[in-house]
């Protein structure tokens, strides 16, 4: 007869035989997507591929699990890549447009205020829930956030995932159609020669950014990271450059983070919520390109540099869709982790803004 230890410690290997073997599958759909929208020519194939790939197969009820921080290590990856290009003539450049971003983060800001009301109306919500169901934030950070406040956190996740995944995927090709290549080339500087500095760069901004993550900071496997790479790049330490297999992996590895997300029953159950936050990411975009044409006139940057550091969405997606194109992926970063940082500080304040306007228009309905 099997003592309890070694009966545990049987199911202990099933269990782990099992997350490899979902993992595995995870892997082997999203590397095929990847090649797949690689084949396609569809733009930023090494994030839209595993995405759209691993979405699928989850919404189909794969047993599809992500790589334990897969997403992490992929967001330090391309944290090092964006704070390498961070020279001081390039800090120049985004200083001299702190006002154009403090403006157009208030205008976004109230922008997701009027988005939240046409959710509210679609969708038949409380205000809370709408609110922070479509904050121009971190789909984690909100969620915890709506939860402490008595909202409905399974739809603010819903609404969430479904306007990164939209943004994400409509982004790149709208870029790719109206917008030209940047002609902003990486450095080049032969791997033999900077493999070891890189890993130590690596192994430091990763530790440096799990020592800081309960801080609260907004994306800290993004920003610390970029922070650590710009100070090395600010000190004339380099040349160093992030090869592109490593960027590949990284964007594989979020592509198929991103696709996990999905879950057929929750989107299912909420699939009224799901049809209205179509319709606000919609909204959102179509108001982004809006502010993004203005900002372009106004500063005179490229407007698909605009848009996609106006986009509501993931600072990594459009970092990377920017680092494809060939822009300015510091300015992007720079306005969007701006953008997080100004919406997390002030989610409460702005809640209590929302909430006084909505108890309004409520009233002015009756």
């Amino acid at each position: 007869m099997l003592d309890r230890g070694e009966h545990g410690g049987g199911a202990r290997l099933k269990a782990l035989a099992d997350a490899v073997a979902r993992i595995g599958l995870t892997l082997a759909i999203g590397i095929a997507g990847a090649f797949l929208a690689r084949s396609l020519a569809i733009p930023l194939p090494y994030l839209l591929g595993p995405l759209l790939a691993c979405g699928i197969a989850a919404m189909a009820g794969a047993p599809l699990r992500a790589v334990p921080y897969g997403r992490e290590i992929g967001q330090v990856v391309v944290g090092l890549a964006i704070g390498l290009r961070f020279i001081p003539a390039v800090v120049l450049t985004v200083a001299k447009l702190l006002p154009f971003m403090a403006l157009a983060i208030v205008l976004m800001i109230f922008v997701s205020m009027l988005a939240a009301i046409i959710l509210k109306r679609l969708a038949g919500i409380d205000s809370r829930t709408a609110f922070f169901a479509t904050a121009a934030a971190g789909v984690v950070e909100m969620a915890v956030v709506a939860h402490q406040k008595k909202a409905d956190g399974d739809i603010v996740a819903v609404v969430h995932l479904i306007r990164v995944t939209a943004i994400v995927t409509t982004v790149p090709f709208l870029v790719t159609i109206f917008g030209a290549d940047g002609g902003i080339q990486p450095v080049l500087v032969p791997l033999a020669g900077e493999i070891w500095p890189l890993l130590a760069l690596f192994l430091a901004s990763t530790a440096a950014a799990f020592w800081v993550r309960g801080l609260r900071l907004p994306n800290t496997w993004l920003l610390v990271p970029a922070i650590i790479a710009a100070v090395v790049a600010g000190l004339d330490l380099g040349p160093f450059s992030i090869p592109p297999l490593a960027l590949t992996i990284a964007q594989i590895m979020i592509g198929c983070w991103l696709g996990c997300r999905f879950r057929r029953s929750l989107l299912g159950r909420l699939s009224q919520v799901t049809v209205s936050a179509l319709v606000v990411t919609a909204f959102l975009l179509a108001a982004a390109a809006g502010l993004a044409t203005l900002l372009s006139y106004a500063t005179g940057l490229p407007f698909v540099t605009s848009l996609l550091a106006l986009a509501p969405a993931g600072v990594t997606e459009m970092v990377l869709t920017a680092t494809a194109m060939h822009l300015d992926s510091t300015i992007v970063t720079a306005f969007q982790i701006t953008r997080i940082a100004v919406v997390m500080s002030t989610i409460l304040f702005a809640l209590r803004i929302f909430e006084s306007l909505s108890r309004r228009l409520g009233a002015s309905s009756d």
